[in-house]
């Protein structure tokens, strides 16, 4: 009988729920940014961002897509608890939408906040496939007058082009954005010990982000206006990008936090907000009469940002530039905020980070017995700082689980600013963050506990989790009614945004059983952090890094409900599909070189668990030297392979089969260490390097204990094209000529 009435109360709920009804047109067209006319971009109703969507708690949302692009489509209405086969990640809750395809959304909302949608095929998202989603309380009235801002990254470049880009040889974008780093950078600023001690540690130029970008955007506009008459306003934020971070400041003023990812928080105010890729955050801000300010939001790479001016009147707020110091000046300490930290530390620190890379296995530890997880185990390497202070008292550490790399303590700026005698921060952190509600856990409940590290390999542009890219069948296991815990490790140098679909996750800090819910966080380079949720969907959601190409090149899993999996019909689409076979993806670059003296080629081709290299140099007198390996990519340094090598003069030539692995030693210099048996010298060893002199100078050397050495001075004229000059020992020659990248 009590089933029969349930049954009753979900079906007449929903015959008088309010169906609320969109339709999302998807072309291909051109844009307008700042007066400058862009093709082929992704466009929603005729614009990007794609129509802010506006709902209401208990409401039934039905929205029809259609695609009439020529390439398949899907949206991903991200942070909201729905169907699994509604959630928009194809192959994994659903087919993609064909062209000339329409495809009916219906679901109901059971949540309120500030989400948003985007697409979750191949590089859509880059390319303007992104948009608002709004839930209002269906009981509560607007206290304030509300705004939403949608922030985003725009290029001329489509996605799948930077994708392309950044396995290219060489630094990219930091040629692209002026941010090349080296030793004439490092002496100009003071920061030659600090570079010297980075290559003693095999760290090449860090920097804040991946892509350089022509414009940043708020709502669609490096800058706009909005018109308003009221001293105090509620801003729902959305960071809509692929890939960049901001630190958004308003005028000279602070903000009120009062929500996260959707759900609401205990009001905190700080200077600085920073907000990670696809991370919403709702916020009170104050706007004097008369007065315009403004709210930027700058990228973390300090190469631009958006302006939104809040308010009306002839005078204007500017808002504060954000400190910045160039990245050449950090160590690994310094990105973990252990300034103290010993160059000895950091050195086995790298090593150990290097040999995470090895794939392993995503295994499970269980507990009957819930207990909070440790201070170490929430605060990673911060938890090993706070023990050496031995001042620092428990409750600060609510205060220092920062949100991305390089964030300071955020500290106390002003004890009181305002009538409900709220402290000021400098800048928020996740521990800063007070959920309204407590976790409750049923005694008896299991704990299942994923350790795992997030890994990178810059030189290749290879993500992963566990050492292990994504595939078909990538899963983490769960069951309904457990409770899961991840303590991610992140051991590379960059942010990774990760994002479970379909859950809200505690954000585990020393606010312990009050730390925030959120569906998507930040973890900095080098740190370590704990998240919790309840088990209680079914099927198959995607979890992953929302980098958009860090998520495409394989930092990347499915969790799986064992008790109730995903379609084996899904399963077996992923199987042939793009987006889950795209680290298999073959990619090309060379570096080519025609000088007087001699020429050489180095090309590779290469995916995320293999490279084959063609090496060849010789001169036009008939001498020549040529190597095919094929290398198993095993860590961001290491490289072991199996070969063929030719060696010819006008009088003679030999081949032979080789074994042999390249690796990357202290201050970058890479060695690759042979053997031949069918050569005259069995064994041979080459070191090599470049050493970036200025933004456009570098060196490059390479000594063979068989033929000697050469060493260039290269110009790089354009990201492409380089100007070089010579001297190769083994034909005894100067010589001048032309480089091509690629």
């Amino acid at each position: 009988m009590k089933i029969i009435l349930f049954l009753l109360t979900l079906v007449i709920g929903n015959v008088y729920a309010k169906v609320q009804k969109y339709e999302l047109v998807i072309t291909r067209g051109e844009v307008v940014i700042d007066g400058k006319t862009y093709k082929d971009k992704v466009l929603v109703n005729g614009g990007i961002p794609a129509p802010k969507l506006e709902f209401t708690i208990g409401d039934i949302a039905e929205i029809d897509v259609v695609n009439k692009t020529d390439e398949p489509t899907l949206i991903h209405w991200h942070g909201l608890i729905i169907k699994n086969d509604q959630d928009g990640v194809p192959y994994v809750n659903s087919p993609p939408i064909e062209p000339g395809q329409t495809k009916k959304y219906r679901f109901e909302i059971v949540q309120t906040g500030t989400y948003w949608y985007h697409s979750h095929v191949m590089f859509q998202e880059q390319d303007g496939l992104y948009g608002a989603f709004i839930i209002h309380d269906k009981e509560a009235e607007k206290e304030y007058p509300e705004k939403t801002i949608v922030l985003s990254d725009f290029s001329e470049e489509s996605g799948e082009e930077i994708q392309k880009n950044l396995k290219k040889e060489g630094e990219y974008y930091d040629v692209l954005k002026g941010t090349v780093q080296s030793w004439w950078e490092a002496l100009r600023t003071g920061n030659a010990m600090t570079k010297f001690r980075d290559s003693l540690q095999r760290m090449e130029g860090m920097d804040y982000a991946d892509v350089g970008y022509d414009y940043f955007l708020s709502n669609g506009s490096p800058k706009n206006h909005i018109d308003l008459n009221n001293k105090k306003i509620r801003l729902r934020i959305i960071n809509g990008s692929a890939t960049s971070i901001y630190k958004l400041t308003f005028g000279d003023s602070y903000f009120t936090v009062v929500g996260a990812d959707g759900l609401p928080v205990e009001p905190v105010q700080v200077k600085i907000l920073p907000i990670s890729v696809a991370e919403t955050y709702d916020v009170l801000v104050d706007i004097p009469a008369g007065k315009k300010i403004e709210l930027r939001a700058t990228s973390l790479d300090n190469t631009g940002y958006s302006s939104t001016f809040l308010g009306s009147g002839s005078e204007t707020i500017k808002a504060m530039d954000m400190p910045w110091q160039h990245p050449i000046s950090f160590t690994m300490g310094d990105m973990m905020g252990m300034k103290k930290m010993g160059f000895l530390k950091e050195l086995m620190m790298n090593y150990r980070n290097e040999f995470s890379d090895l794939p392993t296995e995503m295994t499970a530890k269980f507990s009957n017995d819930y207990k909070l997880p440790t201070g170490k185990q929430k605060m990673g390497m911060q938890s090993h700082k706070m023990k050496m202070k031995h001042k620092s008292k428990k409750k600060d550490l609510a205060y220092n689980t920062r949100i991305m790399n390089r964030a300071p303590i955020s500290k106390k700026i002003n004890e009181h600013v305002s009538p409900n005698d709220k402290p000021l921060y400098n800048e928020l952190t996740y521990g800063l963050l007070k959920a309204r509600d407590p976790i409750e856990v049923a005694k008896g409940t299991k704990l299942r506990t994923y350790n795992f590290t997030l890994n990178g390999n810059m030189a290749y542009y290879v993500w992963s989790i566990n050492g292990v890219p994504l595939h078909p069948n990538s899963y983490i296991k769960v069951k309904k009614g457990e409770r899961v815990r991840f303590v991610m490790k992140n051991t590379t140098m960059m942010n990774h945004p990760m994002h479970l679909h379909g859950h809200f996750f505690r954000v585990m800090t020393a606010q312990n059983e009050w730390s925030v819910l959120k569906h998507t966080v930040n973890v900095a380079p080098l740190d370590q952090v704990v998240i919790e949720f309840e088990a209680k969907e079914e099927k198959d959601w995607f979890f992953h890094c929302h980098i958009l190409y860090h998520m495409m090149a394989g930092m990347t899993r499915i969790v799986r409900y064992e008790n109730n999996p995903g379609p084996e019909a899904l399963r077996e689409m992923r199987e042939e599909s793009k987006e889950f076979n795209f680290p298999k993806k073959l990619f090309l670059r060379s570096r080519n070189f025609a000088q007087s003296n001699y020429f050489r080629t180095e090309t590779s081709v290469f995916n995320s668990y293999f490279n084959t290299a063609f090496d060849v140099v010789g001169n036009g007198e008939g001498d020549l030297e040529g190597e095919v390996h094929f290398a198993k990519i095993m860590t961001r340094y290491l490289q072991p392979y199996l070969g063929v090598k030719t060696e010819a003069t006008p009088a003679q030539s030999e081949w032979s089969p080789t074994l042999g692995a390249t690796w990357v030693l202290p201050l970058n210099i890479s060695i690759d260490l042979k053997y031949q048996p069918s050569l005259e010298k069995k064994y041979e060893l080459e070191f090599e390097n470049e050493i970036q002199l200025t933004s456009k100078l570098q060196f490059n050397y390479e000594y063979s204990s068989q033929r000697n050495y050469y060493t260039e001075l290269e110009y790089r004229y354009t990201k492409n094209l380089s100007f070089m000059m010579s001297y190769n020992q083994t034909y005894n020659e100067y010589g001048a000529g032309l480089g091509y990248t690629y």
